[in-house]
């Protein structure tokens, strides 16, 4: 019997071995850890302009990664975005049944035009705020210009996709069950709750203590949660 598989949607500046600490946990899983353009194996290709853009090519590479039968999906914050703009591709797809369960983490459905508005100077300055106070960078590299100079680009071309994606207009209602993970200190929870709007079924929420990468804390009781959601 064929193993269930999970695919998975990192956060910006990210790549796909975000996911390895977890995938250790679930052994009786499959792990499809999809790669943007730009990033990790992929690091030679052109940056995506939109999500449109991104969403149509990871639905290439999903199809081609699709081996039929149960599957869930599973985004860290900016991969919740790219979730729900692959799962409205999905479920256009009439020869890709639906995912029996998704996985969004870290990110509350609410649009961040401000990011648009900002020079590059000021995204760069941003971005690296951001992402210091996500602790996303080893306090031994904060200073270190040799790594911003390679992921800086990485995280303002992700930023500036999140900048332009508008939750107003998604035009998605889903059935699909729903596991939601989050830190109150960085996603409240009056927030994430605005979930339901999109996933009108089942929809559970799980808190956790720490920053915005909380998995890297929590990944076995998270993984635990994902199994049971799986197996059930």
């Amino acid at each position: 019997m064929s193993k269930t598989q999970l695919f998975c949607f990192s956060y910006a500046g990210g790549n796909a071995s975000f996911f390895d600490v977890i995938e250790k946990d679930m052994p009786d899983f499959a792990f499809v850890k999809l790669e943007y353009a730009g990033h990790g194996t992929r690091h030679r290709e052109a940056f995506y302009h939109d999500f449109e853009a991104l969403s149509t090519d990871l639905f290439l590479h999903f199809k081609d990664m699709y081996q039929g039968g149960a599957y869930a999906l599973f985004g860290y914050s900016m991969g919740t975005i790219t979730l729900v703009e692959l799962l409205k591709k999905i479920i256009r797809e009439p020869k890709i049944q639906n995912p029996c369960q998704v996985f969004l983490a870290a990110h509350e459905p609410h649009s961040k035009a401000e990011l648009a508005e900002f020079s590059d100077e000021q995204l760069d300055e941003w971005v690296k705020e951001k992402t210091i106070q996500f602790g996303g960078v080893p306090d031994k590299l904060i200073g270190n210009q040799s790594f911003w100079r390679m992921y800086l680009p990485l995280y303002r071309a992700d930023y500036s996709l999140i900048g332009k994606y508008k939750f107003e207009e998604l035009n998605l209602v889903s059935d699909v069950p729903a596991t939601i993970f989050y830190s109150q200190t960085d996603t409240p929870r009056c927030e994430m709750e605005l979930w339901k709007k999109f996933f009108v079924g089942e929809c559970d929420y799980y808190v956790f203590e720490g920053n915005h990468f909380f998995i890297q804390e929590h990944h076995q009781e998270i993984a635990q949660i994902m199994c049971a959601k799986l197996q059930s």
